[in-house]
């Protein structure tokens, strides 16, 4: 899966979960650049930290959800890794959303690993 196909899907579930079409005003930009863009770099496999930001900006624009305390966020080896996606990472994985994994017997988020199937049915299932 893609990010534009990802965040076409998570619009999708809620504006038919909610009988309620959203406007571009309440996607924000960086929504509607995704879902507007034709360029390649929307099209090119998800990866986590992108998917994190999709998903952020998502519980911000759309649920109105303020940010929630890191917690042990801030101790995976890998957060910085993007330092744009950190916070988004962070609360991706404070929500349930992002689950770490073993990287040489250490958990880390993963940020760079493509996400799975299995992965996007567990977050729409949680929207």
């Amino acid at each position: 899966m893609n990010c534009k196909d990802f965040t076409n899907k998570l619009i999708d579930l809620y504006q038919n979960k909610n009988n309620q079409e959203l406007s571009y005003e309440a996607l924000g930009p960086f929504l509607c650049e995704i879902i507007e863009s034709n360029g390649d770099v929307y099209k090119m496999p998800l990866r986590r930290n992108i998917m994190a930001r999709v998903l952020h900006e998502f519980y911000k624009n759309v649920l109105k959800e303020k940010d929630l305390d890191w917690g042990d966020a801030g101790t995976f080896p890998d957060i910085y890794n993007c330092k744009v996606c950190a916070n988004s990472l962070a609360q991706c994985y404070v929500r349930g959303l992002i689950k770490p994994r073993k990287d040489n017997g250490v958990f880390v988020l993963g940020a760079d690993d493509i996400v799975t199937e299995d992965e996007v049915t567990h977050i729409f299932s949680l929207i």
